[in-house]
């Protein structure tokens, strides 16, 4: 291997360049400065010693003859808080949560009884309404429904019998509510509800009655469904619907 020797000439330019590497100063050093020429952490000014001029680098160095200045940025005041801004759109609506459990319900409730079929028979042609075949199509017990104020519809069907020629005689059926003390005592005059269908030339017989009754405690007289007729009907009964009507309240229009 052959090896090259340097010239004393070689050797000054080295030991110049090593001199100059250690001895430059700020020109090439290193440094830890908290500016980096930023508006966020500030500037490396540079003032010269002898004139005491203050000059701008544009660098982070400064030249020999001059003191490095390092302006870091330095937090101000706080200033007042700004103006609230406007509110932002509405947001995407969420999932819909699961069922809560079933509540109990605080409104009117509509009770019924179905009444048993029955056929009415009535001896000969009553001509006389006073002289009605008189029976009790249904009965409504006060342990049948809670205490308290009830509207009463009774719903009725049947079938005048084929025996029924004579239209002179002008056959009716008649129903009402009765509470059974009076129906017991005879006293026709505190029936309420009362409605009538009169036999023409159709067989079917269809009959509504409407009242209203009070319960106030399961040892009250029992309510009766009187009816009246004065002719044969096959197959009479329907049914009875109570609906509370204690939650009543009068309607806000004239």
């Amino acid at each position: 291997m052959k090896l090259s020797k340097y010239s004393g000439t070689s050797k000054f330019f080295a030991g110049v360049v090593v001199g100059a590497i250690l001895f430059s100063g700020s020109a090439i050093a290193y440094n830890d400065y908290v500016s980096d020429n930023t508006p966020e952490n500030g500037y490396l000014l540079c003032a010269n010693l002898k004139t005491k001029a203050v000059t701008f680098p544009n660098k982070l160095t400064c030249p020999s003859g001059t003191k490095a200045l390092d302006m870091g940025a330095v937090t101000g005041v706080e200033g007042p808080e700004g103006p609230a801004g406007a509110d932002g759109v509405d947001g995407r609506q969420g999932a819909m949560g699961p069922a809560g459990p079933a509540g109990s319900s605080s409104g009117s409730v509509n009770y019924y009884k179905k009444l048993t079929d029955q056929d009415v028979v009535v001896d000969g042609v009553i001509t006389d309404s006073s002289k009605a075949k008189v029976f009790i199509a249904g009965i409504i017990q006060p342990s049948d429904l809670p205490t308290g104020y009830y509207r009463l519809d009774a719903h009725l069907s049947g079938l005048w019998s084929d025996t029924v020629f004579n239209l002179s005689s002008k056959p009716f059926v008649r129903c009402n509510f009765q509470d059974k003390k009076d129906y017991d005592s005879g006293n026709g005059l505190s029936q309420f509800g009362a409605a009538k269908a009169d036999y023409v030339s159709w067989t079917g017989i269809n009959l509504n009655v409407q009242g209203y009754a009070w319960f106030l405690s399961p040892t009250d007289s029992p309510i009766y469904l009187v009816c009246r007729t004065t002719a044969i009907i096959k197959g009479f009964g329907g049914m009875i619907e109570a609906l509370s009507a204690d939650r009543s309240v009068q309607m806000k229009g004239n």
